[in-house]
């Protein structure tokens, strides 16, 4: 399973046992765009449908998107320390239940729900960290190069293609404007009223 933060989950089995469990045993809830998620501590809530964005804590610069069955959790003491945050970006649904559930021994498969649960966890934290740390403190155009080509693979994305950049990176207008100005001088991309309308061939490593 390929996520948003560009992670291989190896487990697919255990995963889809896991979010099966988690969609049988959790509360569901619609969420509107813009709303808070306002999960107890105690909770963990996992995406089902919709768009659930993370940001960055320190300065609410946005990381990746929320994929099928990513567990949320905002107050547990696991990850209350944590520096991201999450946003509801279109209306969405999330499944929460209370996270001692995934541990309850009394059912012979929750040590594995558990572990998988643990697992993903960590993944997650580890990956959003290191696309946190590329696109800030990486090489300028490899980080706008990446942007370009996750903005075209975006579905809902509504921004004009350098806001999009600037919202996402330390980058400055100037830089940001220069990139676009030169790949669509040189042909690489096709731009129309700001945004990106296709990649016409595949973007250099360098410029």
């Amino acid at each position: 399973m390929t996520i948003a933060t560009n992670v291989t989950f190896d487990d697919m089995d255990g995963f889809n046992a896991l979010i099966d469990f988690v969609k049988s045993h959790a509360v569901q809830r619609r969420y509107s765009k813009g709303e808070s998620l306002v999960l107890n501590n105690s909770d963990v809530g996992f995406v089902l449908e919709g768009s659930v964005c993370v940001y960055y804590k320190g300065n609410g610069k946005f990381i990746d998107n929320a994929f099928y069955g990513m567990p949320i959790m905002e107050h547990n003491k696991t990850t209350k320390k944590h520096p991201f945050y999450y946003r509801i970006e279109s209306d969405a649904v999330i499944a929460v239940l209370p996270t001692e559930r995934i541990f309850d021994n009394k059912s012979t498969h929750r040590p594995h729900h558990a572990m998988v649960f643990l697992s993903l966890i960590h993944t997650i934290f580890e990956k959003l960290a290191f696309v946190y740390e590329t696109r800030h403190g990486g090489n300028g155009y490899h980080v706008v190069k990446e942007l370009i080509e996750l903005y075209h693979h975006e579905t809902h994305v509504t921004q004009g293609l350098a806001s999009y950049i600037l919202k996402r990176t330390y980058l400055s207008n100037s830089y940001v404007f220069k990139i676009i100005a030169t790949l669509k001088k040189n042909k690489y991309i096709e731009m129309e009223n700001a945004r990106l309308v296709r990649i016409i061939k595949p973007l250099p490593d360098k410029i």
